[in-house]
């Protein structure tokens, strides 16, 4: 939903009175969001017995969002805007316990020629060029690229979560299909510069052809939060990680492959270094009223911890409107070290 209104105002009041019409030529506000609701049972390497539930974010986490344009001249516009992750299945707001409230994004800057610049919590540039070279995409459920980096609470070995705090984070415009993010997060800690997280991504797009590249080199230094499931330090505990990941995606119309390579160094806070090589491949492939999706992913981790994990997930993805789509995913995720896990699901998407 989308309408303009003429002033700022803090987040529930700017939706009620965006909803009556207001108008205004210079400031836009937009009020947006995604309900994801998925029922069936869930089975990690480590459990000793599946889990049944009514579960939220299966193919996406829920979030609601408001964010605002003010015009300042014909090519320089004031941004501002807060996200916020909930749990439509118990209310509750956050990916979980403890988790920041507006998790998802909280940040003001500026858009115009020269690109965009925001200041505040911003996307890991690491996430989203994950999300778009795998098929199934943003799903800290089902996909196995999201689980073999980010979900700290289940193996996932990245270090930092998926948006950071503190940060500013520096756009491109598009240039010949070519778009370049770099975001630098202050680590805040008294007399440690150093402490710190840098990174940077490229997209680009021509077509039906998609590549991706990203990097970070994180130090968090020894008052980061140890909470392994907001992914801060990762399951692997680290305190310093050094990232790099390309990959890509092709739509040939009958079928659209997705691929995708990464390494990670990861110093731990206690108990030496490990590194993590991780490959994946997958298609979404049209089928009927909707898409078949599948993917595997494998990941070798060598040093301190040295063990391997396979993934991999089949499912059936049906739009039924642009706004709603319905799914169906069965995983296998098997850690050799501690056991094997499958987990399915039927569920329900709906964007606004």
């Amino acid at each position: 939903m989308k309408k303009s209104c003429k002033f700022m105002a803090p987040f529930a009041a700017a939706v009620l009175a965006c909803s009556v019409g207001n108008a205004s030529a210079e400031t836009d506000i937009s009020f947006y969001g995604l309900i994801d609701v998925w029922a069936g049972s869930t089975e990690r390497p480590s459990s000793t017995d599946k889990t049944y539930e009514l579960g939220s974010g299966g193919m996406s986490t829920s979030f609601l969002g408001f964010t605002a344009t003010h015009t300042l001249t014909d090519n320089l516009k004031a941004i501002g805007g807060v996200e916020m992750f909930f749990r439509p299945d118990s209310a509750e707001d956050g990916r979980y316990g403890g988790d920041e409230f507006f998790a998802r994004g909280a940040y003001v800057g500026l858009d115009g020629p020269f690109g965009q610049i925001k200041g505040g919590r911003n996307t890991a540039p690491y996430f989203l060029p994950m999300v778009f070279s795998n098929p199934f995409g943003d799903s800290f459920v089902f996909s196995p690229s999201i689980l073999h980096s980010f979900q700290g609470g289940n193996n996932g070995p990245i270090v930092g979560d998926s948006g950071w705090s503190n940060s500013i984070s520096y756009t491109t415009p598009s240039l010949g299909g070519v778009r370049v993010n770099a975001v630098y997060a202050f680590g805040e800690q008294a007399g440690s510069s150093s402490e710190n997280k840098i990174g940077a991504n490229v997209v680009f797009r021509s077509g039906p052809l998609l590549l991706v590249a990203a990097g970070h080199d994180i130090s968090e230094g020894g008052l980061a939060s140890s909470n392994n499931f907001s992914g801060e330090r990762g399951s692997l505990g680290g305190s310093e990680q050094k990232a790099m990941m390309i990959g890509g995606a092709y739509d040939f119309e009958f079928i659209k492959v997705f691929a995708q390579y990464q390494e990670l160094e990861t110093e731990l806070l206690v108990g030496g270094d490990v590194d993590t090589d991780t490959w994946q491949v997958g298609f979404s492939a049209p089928v009927g009223p909707g898409s078949v999706l599948a993917s595997y992913a494998n990941s070798d981790f060598t040093g301190a911890s040295d063990f391997e994990r396979k993934t991999w997930s089949l499912g059936y993805n049906y739009l039924v409107t642009k706004k709603l789509d319905l799914y169906g995913v069965f995983m296998r995720d098997d850690i050799d070290t501690i056991g094997t896990g499958n987990t399915w699901g039927l569920g329900a998407r709906y964007r606004f």
